[in-house]
């Protein structure tokens, strides 16, 4: 869930002041019912209701550059990571590492996967099931 702006806020509080309810509130502002509860009471005890900075380090890939990386992984499928980085900073312009690219694609369930070596037959042993097929 998205936090509130601050015009949000300031819309709960002038809904509370004009009378309204919480669950009315909650559907007009289409905010849930918990939130405006919460905003309500922080006006209430004098909290300030200002936006504060947030803790931790902001994603650098949003949901729909996430979207577009994983249709760019089907158009060069099987190409090297540096490849699909250089396409990936050419079509947004956002500029990430090799790693950011691995961990997004982590997140979205796709890994990179090297195939089993499968040894092929040869022609004594294509023969042998032949022999083996026609007695059966």
């Amino acid at each position: 869930m998205y936090p509130l702006t601050e015009s949000q806020r300031g819309e709960i509080i002038g809904l509370y002041k004009n009378k309204q309810s919480v669950p009315k509130i909650s559907r007009v502002l289409k905010v849930h019912r918990t939130t405006v509860t919460r905003t309500i009471d922080k006006y209430l005890n004098g909290v300030d209701l200002a936006i504060r900075p947030r803790s931790g380090r902001p994603k650098l890939l949003t949901n729909r550059s996430q979207n577009i990386l994983k249709i760019m992984l089907t158009i060069i499928i099987r190409n090297q990571l540096k490849k699909l980085k250089k396409f990936f900073v050419e079509k947004t312009n956002i500029e990430v590492s090799t790693k950011t690219i691995t961990r997004n694609l982590h997140k979205m369930q796709i890994f990179s996967r090297i195939p089993a070596r499968k040894p092929l037959l040869n022609d004594r042993q294509r023969e042998q099931r032949l022999k083996w097929c026609t007695e059966r």
